[in-house]
């Protein structure tokens, strides 16, 4: 069976052989990039299934093909950044060009297809999809997140400069004979010192992208516009029957008092997926009383069905 990737990843920098030259830096500020060309028939042929590319245009008997090289967008992920590799795609009948990363281009393309794409896109932002669904597991604030999401951003940044920096001295340690081996001439290199590797947001460089908490706002804010359907159903949970809380979920400091002591009590569904959480001193059902009620309220606005049982890790099963 032949299968395709439209990932690409660069071989690593230090498996590269350094003969008169020390290893350059530009090649440690490489980032994987992600194509996307749906005209593509050796990449996405068999998924398209033959079918017909749509046209902006409203051509009644499109011919959307290859308009040359398209344009890479920087994408921020949890693991790194990458590139999203789009080309531009041009209607042969109406002549209309477009990128196809275009968002209303892609709301035209069957579900199976965009799914396929790792990130959610809007004309100004891109955002992965992986950051979305963190943000909404989690329930931290983009303020929160975006400190999380550039904090392994420039973590990213200072492995590669110091995988750069290590490569270098390995060349010049086997060169010294440090390695019991010795060059046939005697060699001795008179550079010793490594290129610089430039800063962080260098852009020819590593072209560090910086996310602010009003980027991922306006990304959540788009997502839940484009799947609030789907994400209500995901909130009610797999079976959309039962409600579990937790006295011990880490959601906000414990803070102390006098009188006593506060904890978070949080309410979530199957997927642990956090619906509600509050600060409470007593643990008694009446105190949490509102909570129950202004949960079940915020259902009946959503017109969803709330759920029928309600698990507490302290007590039994029972009727919500």
């Amino acid at each position: 069976m032949k299968m395709v990737s439209l990932w690409r990843f660069l071989p690593q920098p230090e498996m590269s052989d350094s003969i008169s030259d020390l290893p350059s830096p530009k090649y440690f500020q490489l980032h994987p990039f992600f194509i996307w060309k749906p005209e593509n028939d050796n990449l996405m042929g068999r998924m398209r299934n033959n079918d017909t590319l749509p046209c902006m245009g409203g051509c009644a008997r499109p011919q959307v093909a290859s308009a040359g090289v398209g344009r890479p967008r920087m994408v921020v992920g949890l693991t790194g950044q990458y590139y999203l590799l789009s080309s531009r795609l041009c209607c042969k009948v109406c002549k209309k060009k477009r990128y196809a990363d275009n968002p209303l281009g892609l709301e035209q393309l069957p579900k199976k297809d965009t799914n396929l794409l790792p990130v959610n896109l809007t004309y100004k932002k891109v955002i992965s999809k992986s950051v979305m669904d963190e943000l909404r597991r989690t329930g931290n604030s983009p303020a929160d997140m975006t400190k999380q999401v550039m904090e392994v951003m420039h973590l990213e940044f200072e492995r590669a400069h110091l995988a750069h920096l290590i490569s270098c001295q390995n060349v010049m340690d086997g060169e010294a004979g440090h390695y019991d081996q010795r060059t046939i001439t005697q060699f001795l290199r008179q550079e010793t010192e490594p290129a610089p590797f430039g800063e962080y947001s260098d852009s020819d460089g590593w072209n560090g992208i910086v996310v602010s908490s009003h980027y991922l706002t306006d990304c959540f804010l788009h997502e839940y516009k484009q799947q609030g359907r789907a994400i209500n159903t995901l909130l009610q949970g797999t079976f959309g029957q039962a409600f579990r809380s937790d006295h011990t979920r880490n959601i906000a400091r414990k803070v102390t008092f006098s009188s006593g002591s506060m904890s978070s009590y949080a309410v979530m569904n199957e997927n642990w997926m956090i619906l509600s959480w509050v600060m409470v001193q007593s643990e008694t059902e009446k105190s949490l009383q509102p909570l129950y009620e202004g949960l079940a309220q915020r259902y009946g606005t959503a017109g969803i069905d709330k759920a029928q049982y309600h698990w507490v890790d302290r007590y039994n099963l029972y009727m919500f």
